[in-house]
C-alpha cells in the first residue's frame, strides 16, 4: 500500500515504512549521541545554530538592545519553525518532522546556555556578553536560571519526541488498517 505517490484524501502522503524505519533509525542514533554525549555540544549541527544564532543578534540589534540579546534565541527558534511551516505547507511529513526535532534540539542548546545564566561558564563566542545573564537579570530571575532552563530542556525533548511520534503514527494508522506493517 505504501507507495511514496500514494496520498490521503486531505493531500498528505502516506509514508512509506522504509521510509519510516530509515527515519526512526536515524532519530534514535542521534537522541544516543545527545544523552551520551559528555559536553552537550552536537558538534557539525550545533556550529550552524551557532551562525543562525548570532546572525540572530544582528538582524534584532535595529529593534533595541533587549531585542538584540533575545535576537540569537529567537532565530535559533524562528529558523527551524519556518522550515517545519514550510513542510506543512507542502504537505512532505518526513520534513515536518525533521524541523520539529530541529527545533528540539535547538531548544536543548538553549536550555543549556540559560541555565548557566548564573554561572557564566561556558564559553561564548568572543568571549562576549551573556545573553540570558543579561535577560534574566533584567527580569531579575537570574536565580532561576536552572529552573527555567531546566523546563526548557524538558521542552525541546517533548517536542522531538512529539514530532517522530507524529511522523511514525501517520505510517502506523495507515498501515495497520491496509495490514501492510
Amino acid at each position: 500500500m505504501n507507495d511514496t505517490n500514494e496520498k490521503l484524501p486531505n493531500g498528505w502522503p502516506i509514508p512509506k515504512g522504509s521510509h519510516v524505519i530509515v527515519f526512526c533509525t536515524c532519530t534514535l542514533l542521534f537522541w544516543v549521541y545527545l544523552i551520551t554525549d559528555s559536553d552537550g555540544y552536537a558538534g557539525i549541527l550545533d556550529n550552524f545554530n551557532l551562525i543562525i544564532h548570532e546572525a540572530g543578534h544582528m538582524i534584532f540589534m535595529p529593534f533595541g538592545r533587549t531585542m538584540h540579546f533575545w535576537g540569537g534565541t529567537l532565530l535559533q527558534c524562528l529558523v527551524p519553525l519556518a522550515f517545519l511551516f514550510s513542510f506543512w505547507n507542502t504537505k512532505q511529513p518526513a520534513g515536518v518532522a525533521f524541523s520539529g526535532i530541529w527545533l528540539g534540539q535547538n531548544l536543548l542548546n538553549i536550555s543549556r546556555y540559560i541555565s548557566d545564566a548564573r554561572d557564566m561558564i561556558l564559553p561564548l563566542l568572543g568571549g562576549g556578553i551573556h545573553d540570558w545573564n543579561t535577560i534574566l537579570g533584567s527580569m531579575g530571575l537570574v536565580r532561576h536560571c536552572k529552573t527555567i532552563g531546566g523546563l526548557v530542556f524538558l521542552l525541546g525533548w517533548g517536542m522531538m519526541l512529539a514530532s517522530a511520534t507524529w511522523y511514525c503514527l501517520r505510517w502506523w494508522n495507515y498501515s495497520t488498517s491496509e495490514g501492510d506493517i
